[in-house]
């Protein structure tokens, strides 16, 4: 009596064996062989061959949004292989799935997983990179308080380059070109922007962070028909 032993499909073999099933009648193994578009079983001199489809089909968990680590545990429970998408797996307990072939629920013998890539940079990210930002529209100056820097940390994310920090607690004060106060120490909570209808000119804007580091002040030039965005930066080491 042999024993017949499934294993778990990776693009790069990453995989598992589950326990091991027991047939009454000498079977050789099936083994599933990954060829990236498809994969390839074979059977040989079996009176009852069972093929992979038949034996590793199972009810595709919910595996999106989770880290590899965590994905390969919920997929070993259902009974699924899996086979790894997009960015090569370094860090499995960081790195993050964006999608999955087969939906939650569906039927499946295979479950292809979108790796997310690593994102290493700093704790604060900051606001979103190429400030000033211009768009079109009515003249209006967009601003807010953030934190650039700190330890090094690795993330996982779709795109690293949209990665970008949360708005601090504080406020700002904002004076025009004339020296006349147009938001005068205006509060903001944690997440928040300040959006502010101007007319086109020049403005001096300065804030202070709730734990009481100021920061500023800066020029910013607002012109006709545009939407400024320049938030104010505090950097750490």
């Amino acid at each position: 009596m042999q024993r017949v032993a499934y294993r778990e499909v990776a693009s790069h073999f990453i995989g598992r064996i589950p326990p091991v099933r027991w047939k009454h009648e000498a079977l050789t193994p099936v083994v599933a062989v990954d060829t990236g578009s498809e994969y390839r079983r074979a059977v040989d001199g079996c009176r009852n061959p069972i093929t992979a489809s038949a034996a590793m089909t199972c009810h595709a968990p919910r595996l999106t949004g989770l880290t590899v680590s965590a994905a390969r545990s919920r997929a070993r429970t259902a009974g699924c292989w899996l086979r790894f998408d997009g960015a090569a797996v370094q860090m499995p307990m960081i790195q993050t799935i964006r999608g999955q072939s087969a939906a939650p629920g569906r039927r499946a013998t295979l479950v292809t997983l979108a790796v997310n890539p690593l994102c290493g940079g700093a704790i604060n990210p900051g606001p979103p990179a190429g400030e000033p930002i211009i768009k079109s529209g009515p003249p209006e100056l967009i601003t807010g308080l953030f934190i650039e820097g700190g330890v090094y940390l690795e993330r996982s994310a779709p795109n690293c380059k949209v990665i970008v920090g949360k708005s601090s607690a504080g406020t700002i004060t904002i004076t025009n070109s004339v020296g006349t106060v147009i938001a005068n120490n205006t509060a903001l909570s944690a997440g928040q922007l300040l959006y502010l209808p101007v007319s086109p000119g020049v403005y001096t804007v300065s804030g202070v962070f709730s734990g009481g580091n100021k920061v500023g002040p800066i020029k910013v030039n607002v012109d006709a028909d545009q939407i400024v965005r320049q938030d104010l930066v505090l950097d750490v080491p």
